[in-house]
Parts: structure tokens; sequence; C-alpha cells
């Protein structure tokens, strides 16, 4: 019976990990609107879905994080690097966009 128990513990773990394997996904950044022509509803509207992005991002990052856990380097490293790089883009060209509006 404890084999059983031990067995059935040991597929549920690799159905678990499977799993988390497949959720880390990341979807195509929000485009951000040009702040010199831009209303405050696109802005404010652009401003919540980079604050979502960035929540999804960092979702994404701990996902790959445990996915590479006693992993040296490899794919899951360079994913990693591209998504914070991108998601520090995304903030950087929003808060300059962000400028623009609020100095017109």
């Amino acid at each position: 019976m404890k084999k059983v128990i031990a067995l059935a513990v040991a597929i549920a773990t690799f159905v678990i990990t499977g799993a988390a394997h497949a959720e880390c996904t990341l979807n195509e950044p929000p485009t951000i609107p040009d702040g010199t022509g831009a209303a405050e509803a696109d802005m404010v509207a652009a401003q919540k879905a980079v604050k979502a992005y960035v929540a999804e991002t960092q979702e994404f990052l701990a996902c790959l994080e445990f996915e590479g856990k006693g992993k040296g380097g490899g794919d899951w490293t360079k994913r990693y690097n591209d998504a914070s790089t991108r998601m520090e883009k995304l903030a950087a060209d929003f808060n300059k966009q962000l400028r623009a509006f609020k100095s017109k």
C-alpha cells in the first residue's frame, strides 16, 4: 500500500511539474500611445496595460526560475533575461510618453 501511495505522489509531482513548465508563457507587451497627442483616457488605459504586463512578466520570471532550479544556464536564462529587458524597456517607454503627455 505504501508503494502505491508513493507512486501516486511521484506521478502527481511529475504532472504538476510538467504543468508548471507548460505555463511559462508571456504575451506581447502592450502598445504605448504617443504622449504628445494622446488623450488622457488613452494614457490611463496604457498605464493599466503596462501594470498588468509587468505583473504578468513577474509571474513569468518566477515560473522560469522554478523551471530552471538546479539547471545552470541554458534556454531559461536567456528567456528570463529577454523578458526582464522587455519589461524594463516597456516601463521606460511608457514613462517617456507620460512625461511628453504631461508637458503639453
